[in-house]
C-alpha cells in the first residue's frame, strides 16, 4: 500500500506528496507520548522543532531579560536565587527551562521511537537522545560526591585551626602582653579585607554544597553531549524516507515515477 499522491496534499505547501505528512492529520499527543506508533518525517520535524525552540526560548529570554534589566540598573539579584521548595541550587530564572528539559527528554525519545518505526529501523537508537540525560546523572553524582568531600575536608581544616588554636592559648597569652603584639592584633582586626571576601549569610551545609556541585559537574556534560545528539538528529533522523525507501529530502518522499513526472513538469 502505498502513501504517495500524484498531486499536492496541501496547496500551500506543494512538496507533500506523502499523506503520512498532511499537517492537518498530526496528532501531538500522539507523537510526543505515544512511543507505539509511527511518526512521518514532517511530523516529526515539527515536534522536534517545537521542543528545541522551547528549551532556546526558555533559557536565552529570560536570561537576556535579566542581563538587559541589570543594565538599566534594576535589581535582578532574586532572579538568580534558588527556590528552595525544588531541592536543588536552581536559580529562579531558569526552573520553567530546567523542567520543560526534564519532560521534553521523554518527548523526545518518543518522537525518535516513532520516527524509527516508520521507517522501518531499529528503535533501539532511540536511545541515543538519552545520552545526555544519562550523562547528566552521572556528572550530578560524581558532582554530589565531590562536593561532599569537599566540605568534609574544609569542616577538618576549621576543626584542626581551633585545636591549633586552643593548644597555643597559653603561648598566645604570654606574647599578647608585649605592646608589639597588641599592635600587630589591633592591626589586623582594623583590616578585615586583608583576609578575602566574606560570604554573606551563613555558611553553606554539606547538602548545599554538594548540590551545587553536582549541577555544576552535570550541566556542561549535558550541555555539549546535547549539541551532538541535536546534529544526529537534523542530519540523520529527520532525513530518515517514510517508509525506508526514497532518497534522504527534507520534504515528502516520492516514487521514482512520481519524480520523474515531476521532472517532466519542470522542464
Amino acid at each position: 500500500m502505498t502513501h504517495h499522491t500524484t498531486t499536492a496534499i496541501d496547496p500551500h505547501r506543494p512538496w507533500i506528496r506523502d499523506e503520512r505528512d498532511d499537517p492537518s492529520r498530526m496528532d501531538w499527543a500522539q507523537t510526543l507520548f505515544n512511543p507505539l506508533g509511527m511518526t512521518g518525517k514532517l511530523h516529526f520535524s515539527r515536534a522536534w522543532t517545537f521542543m528545541f525552540m522551547g528549551r532556546l526560548i526558555l533559557f536565552i529570554v529570560p536570561v537576556f531579560v535579566a542581563f538587559i534589566a541589570g543594565l538599566a540598573g534594576a535589581d535582578m539579584s532574586g532572579a538568580w536565587q534558588p527556590i528552595k521548595a525544588i531541592g536543588l541550587p536552581l536559580p529562579a530564572l531558569l526552573v520553567p527551562f530546567f523542567f520543560f528539559t526534564l519532560v521534553t527528554e521523554l518527548t523526545s525519545w518518543v518522537a525518535h521511537v516513532r520516527r524509527f518505526a516508520e521507517a522501518n529501523r531499529s528503535t533501539l537508537k532511540a536511545a541515543i537522545v538519552l545520552i545526555p540525560l544519562f550523562l547528566g546523572l552521572a556528572g550530578f553524582a560524581l558532582g554530589v560526591v565531590a562536593g561532599s568531600a569537599q566540605f568534609d575536608a574544609q569542616q577538618a581544616k576549621q576543626a584542626a585551626a581551633v585545636e591549633s588554636a586552643a593548644t597555643g592559648d597559653t603561648a598566645g597569652d604570654a606574647a599578647a602582653t608585649s605592646p608589639e603584639a597588641a599592635g600587630e592584633e589591633a592591626n589586623e582586626e582594623a583590616r578585615p579585607e586583608a583576609r578575602g571576601p566574606r560570604r554573606n549569610g551563613p555558611p553553606p551545609t554539606q547538602m548545599e554544597m554538594a548540590l551545587g556541585a553536582g549541577m555544576g559537574f552535570a550541566f556542561p556534560l549535558w550541555a555539549v553531549s546535547s549539541f551532538f545528539v541535536m546534529l544526529w538528529t537534523l542530519l540523520h533522523v529527520a532525513r530518515m524516507p517514510n517508509g525506508g525507501v526514497g532518497q534522504f529530502r527534507t520534504g515528502s518522499d516520492l516514487t521514482r515515477e512520481e519524480q520523474r513526472l515531476k521532472s517532466y513538469e519542470t522542464a
